[in-house]
């Protein structure tokens, strides 16, 4: 899946609320590619700095990762990514992080407040 119009990503530390990555305001792209295994994708975010990218993965065990599909005029869907043991790499070359996540919960606010 690449990058939509009304998608965006957010890439978080899970302790503190650090927000490293939001697509939405930061000049970066992605794609998110769902694999077949337990809800786990695999997220590339091209345009990551090289002390961004230091950050995120001194904290890679603490990420959270969340994709918000929001089209107009439907109820957002949201995402929510664990990434825990899997990895996190950068590619310098291509300023490209590369996250592995785990399990993904997927959930839709308006079904909780109306």
């Amino acid at each position: 899946m690449t990058m939509q119009d009304h998608d965006r990503i957010l890439v978080k530390h899970a302790v503190t609320g650090r927000m490293f990555v939001n697509s939405g305001v930061d000049d970066v792209t992605y794609t998110l590619e769902r694999l077949e295994e337990n809800g786990a994708a695999v997220l590339e975010i091209r345009g990551i700095s090289p002390w961004a990218a230091e950050d995120i993965r001194s904290v890679q065990r603490e990420l959270n990762v969340f994709h918000f599909e929001e089209p107009p005029g439907q109820p957002p869907v949201k995402h929510w990514f664990y990434v825990g043991e899997h990895d996190v790499v950068y590619n310098e070359a291509t300023s490209t992080l590369t996250i592995r996540t785990g399990a993904e919960i997927t959930y839709k606010p308006d079904e909780y407040w109306a």
